[in-house]
């Protein structure tokens, strides 16, 4: 098997025909598809069902036992399935064109690299086209390179690189080899944002071949219901994020803990996690802003008390210094 697709879906019945579909059209045909539904409660199971016999066995569905709110759970589970000597994450809302898988794997077969990573691709609006009618919309990118090329392997420029966010986090941008990641124990840690971030560290930190492709190949939907897109409330959204911060900022030391390069170099391990810590800041700063500072420091308090935190009260007050200057 050379590839192994993994969808995590909760809750997609407008899109997740459509993503199917792309998938369905591929020019490569040796691939599994692995959706792993998270406890939906809506159709989008029944159509998942309706394109087992389209796939001919390839399309296996996973269910699991109850809703864990993100995709991090699922995309884990679908990694322990997978059987393709790659793997590739599409969100169940997104599609590709139909070169897609097929130049994903020349690309790493050519370059014998452990990790692609995409530098441009397409977004579309919201309204489910099906493929073989689909204009692919807006064209980004990141480099202007025309020809793949390796990223260094001099380790400090990759996280420089990362701490000036000139790495995009989602999962969808890579093109794994699934020894590279069981050999190297890289998963999704729990959480309900932001673990693609902590995903994509690990990848960067420990991708030897880390191969930058410029052909667009993949089309993100701008659908406004995902989970960091649905409207909360201030208190709710300082509540996700506050979670988000604590245990993204424990996963990173931990994983840095490990590595004879950061404790050799202290100020850039605490750089990476100032850079983790303020892009959670400014994804809450409206939400901070709206609120007087002790609403903010008692919700901080609550929260990071409910999750464990020997210091709840100092890191309530420093997150609330570091937000009012």
């Amino acid at each position: 098997m050379k590839v192994s697709v993994i969808v995590p879906v909760f809750n997609a019945e407008k899109y997740l025909g459509v993503c199917l579909e792309s998938l369905l059209n591929q020019t490569l045909k040796d691939f599994e598809v692995l959706v792993v539904d998270d406890c939906s409660t809506d159709n989008g199971m029944m159509i998942a069902e309706s394109y087992l016999e389209k796939f001919g066995g390839r399309l296996k569905i996973i269910y699991l036992p109850e809703n864990t709110g993100s995709g991090a759970v699922p995309r884990n589970i679908g990694l322990e399935y997978a059987q393709g000597k790659y793997t590739f994450f599409v969100d169940s809302d997104d599609l590709l064109t139909d070169n897609a898988l097929e130049e994903l794997y020349n690309f790493a077969e050519e370059y014998q690299a452990d990790v692609i990573y995409m530098d441009s691709g397409f977004t579309c609006d919201a309204e489910p086209v099906f493929p073989q009618k689909f204009n692919y919309g807006k064209w980004w990118q990141n480099l202007t390179d025309t020809e793949p090329l390796f990223e260094t392997e001099n380790l400090f420029e990759r996280v420089e690189k990362f701490i000036t966010a000139q790495y995009k986090w989602p999962p969808w941008l890579k093109f794994v080899s699934r020894d590279f990641l069981f050999d190297n124990d890289i998963n999704f840690p729990d959480m309900k944002t932001a673990e693609d971030g902590i995903f994509s560290f690990q990848l960067i930190c420990l991708a030897k071949n880390f191969l930058h492709v410029p052909t667009p190949l993949y089309v993100q939907r701008l659908n406004n219901n995902s989970v960091t897109r649905i409207k909360k409330t201030s208190e709710q959204d300082i509540i996700f994020r506050a979670k988000t911060l604590l245990r993204g900022a424990d996963c990173l030391e931990e994983f840095m803990s490990r590595f004879e390069f950061f404790k050799q170099n202290p100020n850039l391990r605490l750089r990476v996690l100032m850079f983790f810590v303020s892009v959670q800041m400014r994804e809450m700063e409206n939400s901070l802003r709206s609120l007087n500072p002790s609403a903010v420091y008692e919700i901080f308090l609550r929260e990071f008390s409910k999750l464990g935190s020997t210091q709840p009260a100092l890191i309530s007050y420093l997150l609330l210094m570091n937000n009012i200057h």
